[in-house]
């Protein structure tokens, strides 16, 4: 695990809507949908032991913001995402909420990514998607 409840506390100091039940409800979600943002970085490097602080901080902040937007979403996996509609009839009456992408299984996983843990993982490298020159 990333992230206890107690370093979730500390980070997210004003926010007391987030209970150690609904913590414990969503980390591993929370934690998979920063793993898939970071390819994987702290599943092949140790986040403890990482030289870099600075990395290591914007990780787990950005896991505890994952967090945050998954109790915001009401939602645990990418279907429950997916339920929402893209637009309501009533008679004459239609309301689109625009251009969202959709499956048969419900969202894509990107459904459920944190704009605010992207931008807090923005300056730390762990973004990266370049191909090493030699």
């Amino acid at each position: 695990m990333y992230l206890t409840f107690e370093d979730y506390q500390k980070l997210n100091a004003s926010d007391t809507a987030i209970t150690s039940d609904l913590f414990a409800k969503y980390i591993g979600k929370a934690s998979l949908v920063i793993d898939e943002i970071t390819r994987d970085y702290y599943q092949l490097n140790d986040l403890a032991t990482d030289n870099n602080p600075y990395r290591a901080g914007k990780f787990r902040e950005a896991v505890g913001l994952e967090i945050n937007h998954l109790n915001e979403l009401g939602a645990s996996s990418s279907y429950e995402a997916g339920l929402e509609p893209s637009s309501v009839s009533m008679g004459r009456t239609s309301i689109n909420y625009g251009n969202q992408t959709q499956d048969i299984n419900g969202a894509p996983l990107s459904a459920l990514y944190s704009d605010e843990a992207i931008s807090v993982l923005a300056g730390s490298g762990l973004l990266y998607r370049g191909v090493q020159s030699i």
